[in-house]
């Protein structure tokens, strides 16, 4: 049998290590007078969770906010028993430690970053608007019961506007704001071998995301946090995704993000 090997890292400054690649700005929050938010930008979907924990421990707030999420794919795996022995075991409030577990232990399939954080309490109810879904039974409600015996509620929604109706009309307060860039994907042609992508028409996206939209009014209002994931494997290449990145970054910020003045369009009178 092989010997196991225990790797230990020692990193130069283990209070501010994030995952590796990815960037992260501060903005002014997009509708609070004196408020700021971060956003974050990474390719591997599942270092949001170093994001969603680290903001989460900054608030300290009683209740976390609940994740509304746009994305091809479910990303909504279970952690197994052996998960749940590590994310037990994890220390949030070790940078150093969140990174290198997100990094190495949580799912390289990039499909278990959010129930893992509803299971340690750093998301609340999820709601995700997404294309995968091959039957009846994968668009139904679903319920995890966290680590401390908080119920979490998953919805899932096959039309935008269905996730729009529904929290409209809810009493979330708080939100994290979660894009996957493979959500502009309708197809990527993977079923049939063909490897041939098709995207929403760039009309649609800004209908969808337009900060005038109720949705996107309701979200800034309560925002709380923006993850991107890029993904550029799921996109059909590089350079569609920063294409749709470069949407996102079109349609809400001015001067573009990561500039040293980057802000929100509508706070330089611009819409």
């Amino acid at each position: 049998m092989r010997e196991k090997v225990k790797t230990v890292v020692e990193f130069r400054n283990p209070y501010h290590i994030e995952p590796p690649g990815t960037l992260r700005q501060i903005l002014s929050h997009p509708t609070q007078e004196n408020g700021v938010i971060e956003l974050a930008i990474f390719q591997e979907h599942r270092y949001a969770f170093f994001f969603w924990n680290k903001w989460v421990q900054k608030c300290k707030t009683p209740e976390p906010p609940c994740l509304v999420s746009l994305d091809w794919h479910q990303d909504l795996c279970y952690p197994c028993e052996t998960e749940k022995e590590w994310l037990n075991e994890l220390d949030l409030l070790n940078d150093a430690d969140v990174s290198a577990f997100t990094w190495s232990k949580l799912n390289g399939l990039n499909d278990g970053q959010i129930l893992a954080a509803a299971y340690l309490n750093l998301v609340g109810n999820i709601y995700v608007h997404c294309r995968q879904g091959n039957s009846k039974d994968a668009w139904k409600d679903e319920e995890l019961i966290d680590k401390f015996g908080n119920a979490h509620i998953i919805r899932k929604f096959e039309e935008f506007e269905e996730l729009e109706s529904f929290l409209l009309n809810s009493n979330e307060e708080k939100v994290f704001f979660d894009i996957d860039l493979d959500f502009f994907v309708l197809d990527s042609g993977l079923h049939n071998g063909i490897f041939e992508f098709t995207y929403l028409k760039k009309g649609r996206i800004k209908e969808i995301l337009h900060s005038e939209r109720a949705l996107m009014k309701w979200i800034f209002k309560r925002l709380e946090g923006f993850t991107i994931a890029t993904e550029p494997e799921h996109c059909g290449g590089l350079l569609k995704s920063n294409k749709f990145l470069d949407t996102i970054n079109q349609f809400y910020f001015k001067p573009e993000l990561f500039s040293p003045k980057a802000n929100w369009k509508w706070k330089n009178g611009d819409t």
